[in-house]
Formats: structure tokens, C-alpha cells, sequence
């Protein structure tokens, strides 16, 4: 006997439907779900910044801000997972680009392994008022990398770097801020004239605390002070506590035998800021001009290749650039000969031909020539490998930075190797923004390109380095800047004219010019771009000759 089944043509679709649909959704669990949980989960966290002095909690934060310099001990944390196939030997630290191995240990815990950095073990690690760097890096047993940077900023970033600072703060004050204080004049180190044994010294400024002045002093007695006033009140735009502010103002005479000036600002806890400036009694060197030939080489790139992928484009670092070459060739500056510099600019600054400059035209420099080196362009770390540091060429690719790219040590094997003037002047306009990005990594690194650019070309005879900011900081172009300028460019052109020339001998000096690019600067910027400044024995090399007054 035979049987025999019929199925409904509506029912046989239903079971299709349903069998797709159960398919369907255990190939969207499988394959779209892992995916999703990958965009979305962060990258653990492998390295932790500590300050026990100030009983703050350990901090994966790319930059922090301490209440003072006073730090006595730093712990970097290298956390688990990662810790665990970590060795000692391949984890390594620095403080501002020095490497600390001479005053650390590591030791192990339950958190995984930390290292334990005493600034007081040995002299010149101390951190300085304003921006610090941290860095600690590793390597795994298997070879895998790890780096993380800390910018470390003291609550009063409106520091003078002419000027020595010294934080008193009672026992529980720990975490809080200290007075700030800003001095409006003077504003560097005092020069007696040679012919004075006592002058008499404008002394003014502007200070914040947590709760209220107690005292202000200048070496030791105590002046008047009052509520700042709506201009005060500008200088503080960032300064924690500005709502507290009052502003001093005393004329003191100060004898030549004076080693330096006091001036202390105490608030009603008993915190104490202390500001020594110190007082320079030998006989000023005078401004005079280089003997030999003068050379320029003169790089500014606002256009890059790459605009599209990654390398954002600038507006004035060509006509920066450009500005810079022009001045050169007047007489004010000692007429540069044209067949004597080179300019490269947008197109023309590829890796190839920066190398090929830095390679022959640099070495043209006889040893009493002087060698004046412009850059106006992007510095920045590798998105991918955020410890090599780079100036950005008109070519450089984000994916392939090391091959695209003029990395720090090879600028520095160029300098080295083919300069053989005792006088060289940099100007370094990098670090105009975060300048390069790739899809790669979810945010950029701190960017340490200006410390590295000092560290590593910097030494005590025959070279100045001037850099357009401090650390990991933006350096600013705009329109309302000499009609489109960095505002770095726009105030060196206006010293080297003849601004700059404080003390009147005609002549603009290393020194001179870059005191007075400091302050227009941070005060065009509130304070927000603060240029650097190394100058050997460069202080009074005349750069050039300033207008009649």
C-alpha cells in the first residue's frame, strides 16, 4: 500500500521564511557582533603617572597639572597584563628628555611593576616651573612595544625663565595651589651699568591664590598690594584662581653688591611663592656682528602632498618663509648675498631636497662664518610609533613617516656632521597643531618635537636655538598678524627691525630679540604659546642693526 503527501505551496514558503530567518540571525550573532564589540572597546590602559609629594591618584591622563615644582618623588606604573611579560631591564624612563635609569628602581606589586624616580638622588632632574615631560617606555618578551608621554604642568604655567621659583607650603596644603605670581617689570635678570653702584628698580606684578593675599614682600619688607584691575585681569586668562587676584607695585633701590631680588606672595594658609631675580653686576658683553660670510638656509611648507590624508596644510608658513629671506638681504641685516641662501619652499621642501641642503649647502659655512637655519612647518610624533619624533616635509606620508619624514637624530647626524660654523642660529617655527593624523590610532600623542629639537641640537658653544613654543604646544599663524603671519615669524621680523633693540646700542642681539619675542608672543596668546630659547654663547651676537631712534 501506498501512501501519499501533499504539502500547500503557502505553507511549504512559511517554513522557508522561517528557516532563513533563523540563519540569517546566527550569521549576524556570529560575524557582525564581534565586530562591533572590537570599534567599540578601548585599548587597556598599560602605563599610570603618580605624584605621592601631592597625594594625587595614579593618572593615565596624557597631561596633568600639579600644584607646584616642589615634586620630590615620581612612580610610573607599568599595569597588568602587559606588566607581567615585562622584564626590568626593557622598561625605560626620562624626565624633560634626560633619561632617569641613574635614580630609579622598579618593583613589583599587585598592580604590576613600578618604577620609582628620585628627583632629589642626584642634581638636574628637578622638575621646572611650568611644562615637564615624563616618558617611560617597554618592551614585552615577545617583542611587542609600549610608550606612553606625560606632560606634566605646574599650576603657574606663566613662568619667566630668567627668573628662579621656589614654592614654602605648610604641612595639609599638599594639593592645594600656590600663589601664582607673574612680574610685569622687570622682566628679566637686572644689569647694573658699569658706571652705577646703585639703581633704583621698578618692581610690579600681578598675583592669584586659593583664598586670600596675606603678604607681599620684596626682599623682605612688605608692600601694598590691591584687587587687580580689568587689565590684570587679561595676564590671567588661564591662571587657576584668577577671580583672587591683586596687583603690587613698589620702586626699591638695589646696591650693586646685591646678588638677587626677592619677591614673595603668601596667602592666608601659609603657602608661599618665592620669585628670585637675579642681579648681574659684571660688565655686559656687547652686541657686535659675526666676522665672515653669513649663510641662511630657509624652509617653509604650508602646502603638503598628503593635505588629503592626514598632513593638514597650512596658511602662512611660506610667506613666513619668504619674509625671512627678504629681511635677510636688506642692509639692516648685513645683506645676506642671494647666492649665499637657499629657500625651499611648499613644493621644492621635499625629504629629498631638505637631506640634499642639509647635506651641501649647510657645509658652505666656514668655521667664522655664521649659519642662520629658518623652519616654518609641521613637527610631530608618528601616529603609529608615537616616540620618534619628526619635521613634516612636503612629501612625508602619515602611513610611512619613517621613510617619509625627517626624523630628530637625523637632523641631528646632518648638523653634526656637516656644520663647521662656530655660529649657528636656529629659528623653528614647528608645532604649528597636532599637524598629522591616520584613521590608525584613536588620538595623537604629545607632541615633544620643540624639547627634542633642543636636546638634541643644542650645545653650549657657538649655537642658539629659538623655538616657537614649549612643549605640546600649538604655535598660532592668523591674518591679523602682519596681514598673515605665525605669530612666532610676525614678532622675530619686528625685533630684527629694530623692536628689540632694548638697551639702544643699534644692534639686535641673540638675547635681545629673543626676550622680546618671548613676551609679545605669550602676550599676543595669553599665554597660551610660550617660545624657548637656548642661547650658548650667542647672547650678544648682533643679528642686526636696528632703525635710529
Amino acid at each position: 500500500m501506498s501512501r501519499s503527501f501533499s504539502h500547500s505551496p503557502e505553507k511549504s514558503n512559511k517554513r522557508t521564511r522561517w528557516i532563513f530567518f533563523v540563519l540569517f540571525s546566527a550569521l549576524v550573532v556570529v560575524h557582525v557582533q564581534p565586530v562591533t564589540s572590537l570599534q567599540t572597546t578601548p585599548p587597556p590602559t598599560v602605563f599610570e603617572l603618580e605624584f605621592p609629594d601631592f597625594k594625587l591618584l595614579p593618572s593615565s591622563l596624557p597631561e596633568i597639572t600639579i600644584p607646584s615644582s616642589s615634586v620630590n618623588q615620581i612612580l610610573l606604573h607599568v599595569l597588568k597584563p602587559a606588566a607581567d611579560n615585562i622584564d626590568y631591564g626593557a622598561i625605560g624612563t626620562s624626565i624633560n628628555g634626560q633619561a632617569t635609569a641613574g635614580i630609579s628602581e622598579i618593583v613589583t606589586g599587585n598592580r604590576g611593576k613600578t618604577v620609582k624616580i628620585d628627583l632629589k638622588l642626584r642634581p638636574g632632574f628637578e622638575l621646572v616651573t611650568g611644562r615637564n615631560t615624563v616618558e617611560i617606555w617597554a618592551q614585552s618578551r615577545r617583542g611587542r612595544r609600549y610608550y606612553s608621554s606625560f606632560i606634566v604642568k605646574t599650576a603657574n604655567e606663566h613662568w619667566n625663565e630668567d627668573f628662579t621659583y621656589e614654592v614654602q607650603q605648610p604641612a595639609g596644603a599638599k594639593n592645594e595651589v600656590p600663589p601664582q605670581v607673574i612680574l610685569l617689570e622687570p622682566q628679566r635678570a637686572i644689569q647694573f651699568p658699569a658706571a652705577l653702584n646703585r639703581i633704583n628698580l621698578r618692581i610690579s606684578g600681578i598675583a592669584t591664590v586659593a583664598n586670600s593675599v596675606s603678604r607681599v614682600s620684596v626682599d623682605g619688607t612688605n608692600i601694598q598690594f590691591k584687587a587687580g584691575s580689568e587689565d590684570s585681569m587679561r595676564q590671567l586668562t588661564r591662571m587657576a584662581n584668577s577671580e583672587r587676584s591683586v596687583a603690587f607695585e613698589t620702586t626699591r633701590t638695589i646696591l650693586r653688591s646685591a646678588k638677587q631680588v626677592i619677591v614673595e606672595v603668601e596667602d592666608k594658609s601659609g603657602s608661599i611663592t618665592r620669585l628670585l631675580i637675579p642681579v648681574i653686576t659684571k660688565k655686559p658683553g656687547v652686541s657686535a656682528p659675526p666676522v665672515g660670510q653669513k649663510y641662511a638656509l630657509i624652509i617653509g611648507i604650508s602646502k603638503y602632498r598628503n593635505n588629503s590624508r592626514g598632513v593638514q596644510n597650512l596658511d602662512y608658513a611660506d610667506k613666513d618663509a619668504r619674509a625671512i629671506y627678504e629681511f635677510l638681504q636688506q642692509p639692516a641685516a648685513g645683506g645676506f648675498a642671494p647666492n649665499n641662501m637657499l629657500l625651499l619652499i611648499n613644493e621644492h621642501a621635499t625629504l629629498a631636497h631638505i637631506r640634499d641642503a642639509l647635506t651641501n649647502f649647510i657645509a658652505k659655512a666656514a668655521i667664522n662664518d655664521l649659519l642662520l637655519i629658518f623652519f616654518a612647518g609641521h613637527g610631530a610624533p608618528d601616529p603609529l610609533a608615537p616616540q620618534n619624533l619628526y619635521l613634516i616635509t612636503h612629501d612625508t606620508s602619515v602611513e610611512a613617516m619613517p621613510q617619509t619624514a625627517l626624523a630628530m637624530p637625523e637632523l641631528r647626524r646632518y648638523v653634526e656632521q656637516n656644520i663647521q660654523s662656530k655660529r649657528l642660529v636656529l629659528l623653528l617655527d614647528a608645532c604649528h597643531s597636532a599637524g598629522v593624523s591616520t584613521e590608525v590610532t584613536r588620538d595623537l600623542a604629545n607632541n615633544l618635537t620643540n624639547l627634542y629639537l633642543e636636546k638634541l641640537l643644542y650645545q653650549d658653544e657657538g649655537r642658539a636655538i629659538i623655538t616657537s613654543s614649549d612643549i605640546n604646544e600649538r604655535s598660532r599663524e592668523s591674518q591679523k598678524w602682519g596681514n598673515g603671519h605665525g605669530v612666532f615669524t610676525y614678532y622675530v621680523l619686528e625685533g630684527l627691525k629694530g623692536e628689540a633693540d632694548t638697551n639702544r646700542d643699534r644692534f639686535v642681539s641673540v638675547g635681545e630679540l629673543f626676550r622680546f619675542v618671548r613676551h609679545k608672543v605669550r602676550s599676543d596668546t595669553q599665554f597660551q604659546q610660550n617660545p624657548r630659547m637656548l642661547t650658548g654663547d650667542n647672547e650678544h651676537l648682533a643679528l642686526s642693526v636696528a632703525r635710529a631712534r
